[in-house]
Parts: structure tokens; sequence; C-alpha cells
């Protein structure tokens, strides 16, 4: 079957794309923003690669298209990761616009810290 010349051309006459899709500029960013916040946590080191692929399920290569900001996870990925990085749920937060909820993650992990030193100190000072 031939398709007819009378049909919506996709691709402009001046090679623009077409249509423009504004979901694909979110998609980039998110793309950048995890690439960032996977850097910082895990780095690049290839054993860390293999590390976050096995903690996906995905392969070492898609996870490297990560780090190299070319594709943005799944979204079954995407929950995986801010699973297990503090760096990347505080970047997917504050794309969606969510600050509150980041500072609430930042004063819960305070709030932790603050705990366990506070034990390491009473057990310091020993019975009173």
């Amino acid at each position: 079957m031939s398709f007819s010349t009378d049909d919506r051309k996709l691709r402009g006459e001046n090679g623009n794309r077409f249509p423009i899709d504004p979901a694909a500029e979110t998609g980039a960013l998110l793309a950048e923003v995890v690439a960032e916040a996977l850097k910082a946590d895990f780095g690049t080191i290839p054993s860390h690669v293999k590390h976050l692929a096995r903690l996906t399920g995905t392969n070492e290569r898609t996870v490297h298209n990560w780090l190299l900001a070319r594709n943005g996870p799944s979204g079954t990925a995407l929950v995986v990761l801010m699973r297990h990085s503090d760096a990347v749920t505080e970047a997917v937060l504050a794309l969606a616009n969510r600050n509150e909820h980041s500072a609430a993650i930042r004063l819960m992990k305070m709030k932790n810290i603050v705990r366990t030193k506070a034990l390491e100190l009473v057990e310091c000072l020993g019975p009173v």
C-alpha cells in the first residue's frame, strides 16, 4: 500500500521538525538533572555504573546514557533511583516545583543526624 501525496506532511519545507513537542524540553531537562544528581551521588566510575544497572535492572549502556544525559530513566527506574539516591529525589522534586517536600526531606535527615549524635553524646557521658 502506498501513501497518497495528499496526506499531511510531518516535516516542514524548511527542514524544521513538526510538531514541536513542549514535553521534549522537560524530558531533556529531566535527563540533565538526573545525570548531575547521579554523578554527585555515585560518580561515573565503571563499578558504579554496574551498581546502578543492578539496582534498576537495566543495561549498563542504558545507565551510561543516563550519566551522559542522552536519555532519562523510565518511570520505574526513576522510582528506584529516587529510593536509593537523595540527590535524585531532591532534583526531581525541584523540577516538579515541590520545594516544600525537598525541605521536609532535608529536615528529616538533619533530625536523624541530631538524634544519632545525641545518643553518641549520652553514651560518651556514661551514667550520671
